[in-house]
């Protein structure tokens, strides 16, 4: 009760300070897909059909347990949906690497498995797909979203599923990636310093977890972090619930950072 009293404070003070654009929300149905770009107007039908719409948060059954999609589905439902691209974002655990055996390079085969299928169906559907992943450290049970990360990199970083946040950090500057915490306002997960991150997921689209994404944006928009938005795609119902649109497709991780960091459109559905 205590936690919910004080999120509600946060949200008003975050409401006062930095208040959210109004008129973003489109259509007539009790569910509505929004697509905005803070200070603009949302995005009619013509110009969303030129645009690149990627998903930044989705997991493979082939590798995150609490999946229940293997990847040649995801990519079929995602392609149906007018998705241009995706980003694997398979649980990236302690518990996950400890239960595995053999060597390093084993393990992150097993871990590629889900991206890895997901990249031949993404060639065979028209779907780009980039390799990412939803890191946890083992004193936390907090997540973040690491874009731009190569099959190349997790293979020669042994043990990174120890890192602590602030060695993470320093992997983030060194290669170029971009570390955004994810759902950081859920029950039983802390926000960490702005410091450490590039940004925060501002709009996480599952509808089993109450991600507070209101209250995830005020604080984006306070500490001035880039924000992004994922359908956190588990099963069938999650599909098509976030993402972010760009103005033209990205090829590579490289251009995916690149763009994440530029003005981005954001895809959110919610009830109301």
């Amino acid at each position: 009760m205590l936690v919910s009293f004080l999120y509600i404070i946060l949200f008003d003070v975050g409401m006062q300070l930095f208040p959210l654009t109004p008129g973003r929300k489109t259509g007539t149905s009790a569910e509505k897909v929004v697509y905005w770009l803070p200070g603009t107007g949302p995005l009619c039908e013509k110009e969303l059909s030129a645009m690149f719409k990627l998903e930044t948060h989705c997991h493979t059954s082939e590798v995150s347990g609490c999946s229940r999609l293997p990847a040649v589905q995801l990519v079929t439902q995602l392609k149906r949906s007018g998705y241009g691209g995706a980003v694997i974002t398979d649980h990236f655990h302690h518990g996950y690497f400890d239960s595995l055996t053999g060597s390093w390079t084993q393990k992150i085969d097993c871990f590629l498995s889900g991206y890895r299928a997901a990249c031949e169906a993404g060639a065979q559907a028209g779907l780009h797909i980039y390799c990412g992943l939803e890191f946890r450290t083992t004193t936390s049970d907090n997540d973040y979203l690491l874009f731009g990360a190569a099959p190349e990199l997790l293979y020669s970083t042994p043990e990174l599923h120890r890192y602590t946040i602030p060695q993470l950090r320093a992997l983030a500057d060194r290669e170029g990636l971009l570390l955004v915490q994810a759902h950081p306002f859920r029950n039983g997960l802390k926000i960490v310093d702005p410091k450490h991150l590039d940004g925060i997921e501002t709009y996480n689209g599952n509808p089993r977890h109450d991600s507070r994404n209101e209250i995830a944006k005020a604080w984006a928009q306070k500490f001035g972090m880039l924000e992004t938005s994922g359908s956190d795609f588990h099963e069938r119902e999650d599909f098509a619930r976030g993402g972010v649109i760009f103005s033209q497709p990205v090829h590579t991780g490289r251009e995916l950072v690149s763009a994440l960091r530029g003005p981005h459109r954001m895809k959110e559905m919610g009830k109301g």
